[in-house]
């Protein structure tokens, strides 16, 4: 699961007129866990670290009301066009190289510059 790690300035909210979202400093995207937690099935991050046969197969389960060929184009657009994915796989290659019981304590962070 996603969410975006900023504190929201409400006084904004509350005019009249479209919403606006303003951002000052820095903005965090937090994600989950890279691994999915015992018997739970994939979200997310999590797909990308699959075989991409396996995450077509994830994400038309968890999307079971959606057109599967809309969802084969979308998977086919993320493949080609989201610039983490490699970091990912490779944050998941690291987890895997330690313990077990390590596994839960790997902390991962992207500092994106975009100047």
């Amino acid at each position: 699961m996603t969410s975006v790690g900023v504190k929201i300035n409400n006084s904004v909210t509350k005019q009249s007129g479209p919403y606006c979202f303003k951002i000052q400093g820095e903005l965090h995207y937090l994600t989950g866990a890279l691994l999915p937690h015992g018997d739970h099935p994939s979200t997310y991050a999590q797909i990308y670290i699959l075989d991409t046969a396996e995450q077509l197969n994830v994400r038309r389960f968890n999307n079971r009301n959606l057109d599967p060929v809309m969802i084969d184009n979308l998977q086919t657009m993320l493949l080609d066009s989201h610039p983490y994915i490699g970091h990912y796989c490779h944050a998941y290659e690291l987890i895997r190289e330690k313990p077990v019981e390590e596994q839960e304590e790997i902390s991962i962070r992207l500092h994106v510059n975009l100047q």
